[in-house]
């Protein structure tokens, strides 16, 4: 029933990382250059969604820490991160049952079509405890699992083995702007504040919702804007979202969108 579950629940994928060209530094709402400063209007707060591609106030899309994912079943615990960027390791660690020593485990991914597909294993050391490297190959939110090596195929059930769901993005280079366009109009509508939430991308419609990843924060936010036009960035996040993130320069950041 698990399995069928897990299966019948689709994968998102994030879209492709946009090349960037160099240009002015930081988006202009409207996707113009930057021009002379303009006064900053008092912060507006706008409900989450509301309108098309409606920025919500710095208090409108919760900041989330993400923690240490850990499951327990078929006599094994396992502990990961929750979140990882595409191509960089993420570690499996926990502990079995010491009569398991030397045996192989292994880490599996749930695909909507293969089903469970191996990506990473390793040996049960002294004490039945087990550290794996997965370089993650694959993005979007997914379900893992932890088995032994004797069940470790695609088609075998594993019910009761422990499961995580976790989440693998895309890398991409972002930039952050604000100075000078504050009270100014955005591409898709809206007056850009110091507490405006939201992201910049040459593609997406407006409205459209992001997920970012960086330094173990996530965050939500709406595309509200064109750019980025500078840096070879992929993404120009607003102010308040790089603040939130704690981004204060050109970075790498981790994306899904849709």
């Amino acid at each position: 029933m698990l399995v069928a579950m897990l299966l019948a629940s689709p994968l998102v994928v994030a879209p492709p990382v946009w090349a960037g060209t160099g240009g002015s530094g930081g988006a202009s709402p409207g996707g113009a250059s930057a021009g002379a400063p303009s006064a900053d209007a008092s912060p507006q707060t706008a409900a989450p969604g509301a309108g098309s591609g409606g920025a919500p106030d710095a208090g409108g899309a919760p900041l989330i820490e993400d923690p240490l994912a850990t499951a327990t079943g078929d006599g094994i615990t396992v502990t990961t991160d929750d979140s990882a960027l595409l191509g960089r390791h993420l570690a499996f660690e926990g502990i079995t049952s010491p009569a398991s020593v030397g045996e192989t485990i292994v880490v599996q991914r749930l695909d909507p079509t293969a089903g469970w597909v191996s990506v990473a294993s390793g040996t049960v050391d002294t004490g039945g405890t087990f550290s794996i490297l997965w370089r993650t190959n694959y993005v979007g939110r997914m379900a893992v699992r932890t088995v032994l090596g004797e069940t470790a195929t695609a088609s075998s059930t594993g019910l009761t083995a422990p499961t995580l769901l976790i989440t693998v993005y895309r890398p991409a280079l972002a930039t952050f702007y604000g100075r000078g366009f504050f009270g100014q109009k955005t591409a898709c509508g809206q007056t850009l504040r110091r507490t405006s939430l939201g992201v910049a991308s040459r593609t997406l419609k407006c409205g459209t919702q992001v997920q970012i990843y960086y330094g173990g924060r996530t965050i939500v936010v709406p595309v509200i804007d064109r750019g980025p036009y500078a840096n070879h960035a992929s993404w120009d996040l607003t102010q308040a979202t790089a603040h939130a993130l704690g981004i204060t320069g050109t970075e790498t950041i981790g994306v899904m969108a849709g």
